[in-house]
């Protein structure tokens, strides 16, 4: 009883380091917004904040993190002002909290999974795996490494595809998880883990580090879509550059960026 009450205490002072050592910036400030990114959409968004600000006389300051994590935060008080989550549920429920401007919330992208198996390709012409390959090369894996699924929307869908395969539980010992789908990838690039599961824009944005490898564009019907939503909180309802990053997301120009990075678009 002790130990959990310590670990909770822990996990608790953790939690409010991690929001107050955020950036501090007033919402009344009109020359910059502070977006909270989905650890998966970080490269992307890198893009996407050198060609907003080119033509907006304003900044972005990015606070990269969990969807589960920055949903924490937001709640714990955190000054964000656009949260781009991997998922639905956490900016719906910001909503839900008032939080945030329920009206604002729309898929912004639509993410892909991929399975990937360092050092596996005989091939140099194919490095794309049929499922079959996939699963017998997955069963021989020593460590297997995913996103936490309660923090990570890409974890959750790697969880519903093995589950789905009826993987899960054969695989299950040796499953090792990262806290986000950024420690997944390093778990699986350092060699700490054979194999796992990933977001296609990854393995795009390091093509270093995945060449000459094998790998498994997954099924999207395997899994629940990874619809990634955008939502505007209140603190920022007036704040013209989060506003006009929520337009710019929208747009052809912003479109085209998070397609060739990797990403399905919503109609």
């Amino acid at each position: 009883m002790l130990e959990t009450k310590r670990c909770r205490l822990l996990c608790q002072l953790a939690l409010f380091f991690c929001v107050f050592s955020l950036p501090v910036i007033s919402s009344a400030d009109s020359k910059q917004a502070i977006v909270g990114v989905a650890t998966n959409f970080l490269t992307t968004i890198e893009a996407l904040q050198r060609d907003f600000e080119t033509s907006q006389d304003g900044k972005l300051i990015l606070v990269g993190g969990s969807t589960g994590k920055l949903y924490a935060q937001i709640r714990q008080g955190a000054p964000i002002d656009i949260f781009l989550s991997a998922d639905q549920a956490r900016p719906a429920q910001l909503n839900d909290d008032g939080l945030a401007i329920g009206d604002s919330q729309f898929t912004y992208a639509i993410g892909r999974l991929i399975a990937w198996l360092p050092g596996r390709s005989t091939d140099p012409e194919n490095f794309s795996l049929s499922p079959e390959k996939a699963i017998a090369l997955l069963r021989k894996s020593s460590r297997i490494a995913l996103a936490n699924e309660d923090l990570a929307p890409y974890g959750l869908a790697s969880k519903q595809l093995l589950q789905r395969l009826d993987l899960y539980e054969e695989l299950r010992p040796r499953i090792v998880r990262g806290e986000n789908i950024g420690q997944t990838f390093s778990l699986i690039s350092s060699g700490n883990a054979a194999a796992g599961f990933i977001a296609l824009t990854q393995a795009l944005a390091h093509p270093e580090a995945v060449t000459n490898d094998h790998y498994w564009i997954v099924d999207e019907k395997l899994h629940t879509p990874i619809r990634q939503d955008a939502i505007l909180l209140k603190r920022a309802a007036t704040n013209p550059v989060a506003l006009a990053f929520m337009r710019y997301l929208r747009s052809p120009a912003a479109r085209q960026i998070m397609r060739e990075a990797g990403y399905a678009m919503a109609n």
